[in-house]
């Protein structure tokens, strides 16, 4: 049987790179959250598999009903990789048409993930939750997803000053001899995560620790939290002590979150004020005072990659970037 030619646009990690810009992850994060608060946006619970020590495989599917697009990200999990690999890398994202539901494109999605969760939804949030006038931004950890922060916040708020806890002073010297160049704010070392939180208007929270880093007494009056791996780093006391907490979405985060066992008994539902979708979309003020304390947790969905996906696959064949594959 003859099929009509299926062709895809392949795009590599180098690629992706060179298309991918803070602003386009934003725009597009920002609209998935305006989707999902009115309805448009699904967003199945992701099925993890055990992979390496300790770590998993699995896949996480979405839909944008408003652009026409569906997809799924088959990425991973691994704390303890060998040879110093990254903790999340080598991911891949398959877009595929809702009309026709014939695949358009693949890509390397491993930036797409580093950049949409700390430098994207989290970025997505504080817009709509931290104070507008915040000027200090504190950062617990320097890897993949402290660094997106940093760039994206300095890009995006008119910080003035970064300050940044890692576990050695000369970690971070290190760290600021490859990211100062081209920030707008000040970089500085906090000696501790207690000085780090106490000093914060808005404090990211991106380490892969299962302890506690943050104690939510030390959080100030007016901060906004984003705590990139829930409350795995961060007091899940403050879930219930902030004046708002914030979900990125109520049921993968709900599955993820609210009934993960590993919080059993530190969180409860009725302490949730309301998604961040609800929040973007006028169903919900956002932050309404400029002394509440606000925290937001997102394990993150696909539909975050695949908007940001379809983005790039918008600036790659404007641009002629890109191979074509033929599938059929």
């Amino acid at each position: 049987m003859d099929y009509p030619p299926t062709n895809l646009l392949f795009l590599s990690k180098q690629d992706v790179d060179a298309l991918i810009t803070p602003e386009d992850v934003f725009a597009a994060v920002e609209s998935v959250f305006r989707a999902d608060g009115m309805g448009q946006v699904l967003s199945p619970v992701k099925e993890l598999m055990p992979a390496g020590d300790g770590g998993a495989l699995f896949a996480m599917p979405g839909l944008l009903g408003d652009a026409g697009v569906a997809g799924v990200k088959w990425t991973n999990f691994c704390p303890n990789q060998p040879q110093g690999l990254p903790v999340c890398w080598g991911h891949v994202l398959v877009l595929s048409s809702t009309e026709t539901g014939q695949p358009f494109a693949v890509m390397d999605a491993t930036t797409i993930t580093n950049q949409r969760t700390a430098g994207g939804h989290t970025v997505a949030a504080a817009k709509y939750l931290a104070n507008p006038g915040a000027r200090t931004m504190g950062v617990l950890g320097c890897g993949a997803q402290g660094r997106s922060a940093i760039r994206s916040f300095d890009r995006l708020f008119d910080l003035s000053r970064i300050l940044v806890h890692t576990r050695t002073r000369e970690k971070f010297e290190a760290f600021r001899t490859q990211a100062q160049d081209g920030l707008r704010a000040r970089l500085d070392y906090a000696p501790t995560p207690k000085a780090l939180a106490e000093q914060s208007e808005i404090l990211i929270t991106a380490t892969t620790s299962h302890t506690p880093v943050i104690r939510a007494e030390w959080v100030p009056q007016g901060a906004f939290v984003g705590g990139v791996y829930s409350f795995y780093d961060l007091d899940s006391a403050l879930s219930a002590q902030a004046d708002k907490w914030v979900l990125g979405h109520r049921r993968s985060d709900g599955d993820e979150i609210l009934d993960n066992p590993d919080f059993a008994g530190k969180l409860s539902a009725g302490d949730v004020y309301g998604t961040l979708g609800e929040i973007v979309c006028g169903k919900l003020p956002g932050r309404e005072s400029p002394d509440e304390r606000i925290v937001f947790t997102h394990m993150g969905m696909g539909a975050l990659d695949i908007a940001i996906g379809n983005r790039i696959v918008e600036k790659a064949r404007s641009l002629g970037v890109g191979q074509t594959l033929r599938l059929i």
